[in-house]
């Protein structure tokens, strides 16, 4: 009865990995964590499926602070999300006149460097053509129009196991191209 609770217990509390984790394929050689790992096609088509998702979202959230918040959790995790939460934070109890900000671009996507665990990954978002639009965010109206720089972001997203979907967990780096 201790050996079955004893098994029991070790896989309650084992280690989950994802089922892309075997299938890894590693393209650079490096010791341990310095190794470069690819997961298949379909894995990197499903990080830039999510990633496109949340850029989308926050894009309508930029009139809805009240939907960021309540969805947030959704497309952020670890320090990108306690960034967020902290902006948000900011935004609300700031005594200046409420703006928001929507950035356009057009996207180029590069999903590289998978941990060794398939759990995280580096996304490269080469951005051009951008444009910040500007509005008042009680009464809707335009306060202007910006472009901007192109830019290359580079992100470290993370698998949610729990709702099956990759979310930025880090902004790691914002490079002029």
């Amino acid at each position: 009865l201790v050996i079955v609770i004893l098994l029991i217990a070790l896989w309650a509390f084992a280690p989950r990995t994802v089922p892309w984790a075997e299938h890894l394929t590693r393209l650079n050689a490096g010791a341990g964590a310095k190794a470069e790992w690819m997961a298949p096609p379909t894995v990197v088509e499903q990080v830039i499926w999510n990633y496109r998702e949340s850029q989308g979202w926050l894009a309508t959230c930029a009139l809805n602070w009240a939907r960021f918040a309540e969805r947030i959790d959704d497309y952020a995790t670890g320090a990108y999300l306690q960034y967020q939460r902290s902006a948000l934070n900011s935004l609300i109890h700031s005594h200046e006149p409420r703006i928001t900000s929507v950035i356009n671009a057009k996207h180029e996507i590069a999903v590289r460097y998978f941990s060794s665990d398939g759990l995280r990954c580096m996304l490269i978002d080469r951005q051009t053509s951008r444009m910040v639009t500007t509005i008042h965010y009680w009464s809707k109206k335009l306060m202007g129009r910006q472009h901007l720089n192109d830019a290359t972001l580079i992100y470290q997203m993370f698998y949610d196991m729990t709702d099956k979907r990759w979310k930025i967990e880090k902004m790691l780096q914002e490079l002029p191209t």
